[in-house]
């Protein structure tokens, strides 16, 4: 337990600050989290079509924001990205499947991210709830969401500002 203990703090330097008998605990939880099951998708462990996207909800223990997401598949592993507005995904979604080789095809959704700490496992765990509805992509406007999404950019900021 030692030996697992420097192990997570060598990976999380900010770790080190936690009183003994937590960070046994954290540490536990940290071996069970890198145990747990691969998801088919790489970055979420459940993907779910849904006809109705469920409402933006926030607690200490629960979030689920709405936003849009773009999946892809081709030689990489089949990922799906979240964004907070369209035009990011929309861009990054067609700059993705330039790539020719690594993305064969690509889908824009609107979506729910959902974000639950289950104490089974440990850790949190990720869910998206994508909407049946027709995707967002590939539409007659797309030039317009992308000098929106010029505008919106800032060079000294992650962040896209509407």
């Amino acid at each position: 337990m030692v030996h697992a203990l420097a192990m997570a703090v060598a990976r999380h330097p900010l770790d080190h600050f936690c009183i003994p008998i937590m960070a046994r605990q954290y540490t536990s939880c940290l071996l069970e989290a890198a145990a747990a099951h691969p998801s088919s998708h790489a970055n979420y462990d459940h993907v779910h079509e849904v006809e109705a996207l469920p409402r933006a909800k926030r607690t200490d223990s629960h979030v689920i924001r709405r936003g849009y997401a773009v999946g892809m598949a081709g030689t990489l592993p089949q990922m799906w990205v979240f964004y907070d507005h369209i035009e990011p995904a929309l861009v990054f979604g067609r700059a993705g499947r330039m790539s020719i080789g690594d993305i064969s095809g690509y889908d824009v959704s609107e979506v729910a991210q959902e974000i639950r700490f289950d104490a089974g496992l440990c850790r949190d765990v990720l869910t998206l709830y994508v909407s049946s509805d027709e995707s967002l992509d590939r539409r007659d406007d797309e030039v317009n969401v992308f000098t929106r999404w010029i505008a919106g950019c800032d060079p000294k900021s992650s962040h896209f500002q509407p």
